[in-house]
């Protein structure tokens, strides 16, 4: 199959990580792999300290050299930069109020955002809620934290990843409503379920679905209007956790032995990749 793949949603760590970013695209690339979008980390996945705002862009100078070293590799790269719903989260583990966390992510974001500005990232993220037991709490306070994003996007007209619980249309819905009072229109809805990827594009987000086969194959039942992700988390402690980014192809090869069409496969894995990241050959 002469089909090229790619990763709408992959993680690279040059301090701690199995492969690092250049092995990693080198795998991705003999596997047919041709764009990677690269997610910052936990900043403690790097073993970052964070006690300021600041603090956060060691963790987007880290991702934005991982870019810059898989497209070294041949690889199409995008970067992508935030702090997780978790920072929040360990940030009142350590006595901050929820409001206070709130207002130090949403900093951390502020500066994320001059990557972005200066053409040395492509988009924001991840933001969003817990998919774990939370105070009701930290999640408002996360809330607050999604909804300033969300507007930062529209500003900068910039591609945002979304990290939220999975509750069928009861998150659909929050978030449609979410997204149309900010304005956004580049809204990634990072580990979407495969069966509401229809009502997702419906409603103004582009569904990012896991690269397992029984995900694929009900998505691609309701037409190519997804992307696809690995969520790869280059965590040598973890190397069963997620789906290995040089595997989506032959995810894709199985897929086109059970019927799926290439045209299909085509537009998932490249075209919708090229509309929502701008990319030009």
């Amino acid at each position: 199959m002469s089909l090229r793949t790619s990763d709408a949603h992959c993680h690279a760590n040059p301090i701690r990580g199995a492969l690092g970013p250049r092995a990693l695209a080198r795998k991705f690339s003999r596997s047919g792999g041709w764009f990677l979008c690269l997610v910052n980390l936990l900043s403690w996945s790097y073993g970052l300290e964070i006690s300021r705002p600041e603090d956060y862009a060691k963790m987007y100078e880290l991702t934005i050299k991982a870019a810059r070293e898989v497209e070294e590799e041949g690889v199409r790269a995008a970067a992508i930069l935030g702090p997780h719903p978790a920072e929040l989260a360990k940030l009142v583990q350590r006595g901050k109020k929820p409001g206070e966390a709130a207002t130090f992510l949403a900093r951390a974001y502020d500066i994320a955002a001059e990557y972005v500005r200066r053409g040395l990232a492509v988009g924001l993220g991840e933001v969003g809620r817990p998919h774990w037991d939370a105070p009701r709490s930290v999640v408002e306070a996360c809330n607050g934290v999604l909804d300033y994003v969300l507007v930062l996007s529209r500003d900068l007209d910039c591609i945002v990843h979304l990290h939220l619980e999975r509750r069928g249309l009861a998150t659909l819905e929050d978030l449609e409503r979410r997204v149309k009072k900010s304005g956004a229109k580049r809204v990634v809805l990072h580990h979407a379920e495969a069966e509401l990827v229809a009502e997702a594009r419906a409603r103004g987000l582009y569904p990012s679905v896991p690269a397992r086969l029984a995900d694929l194959g009900s998505a691609l039942a309701q037409g190519p209007c997804f992307i696809v992700e690995s969520d790869y988390l280059d965590d040598p402690r973890r190397p069963g956790a997620v789906v290995a980014p040089w595997s989506i192809s032959r995810t894709a090869r199985r897929l086109l032995g059970r019927g799926a069409r290439e045209e299909d496969l085509r537009t998932v894995f490249v075209e919708n990749i090229r509309e929502l990241y701008r990319l030009h050959e």
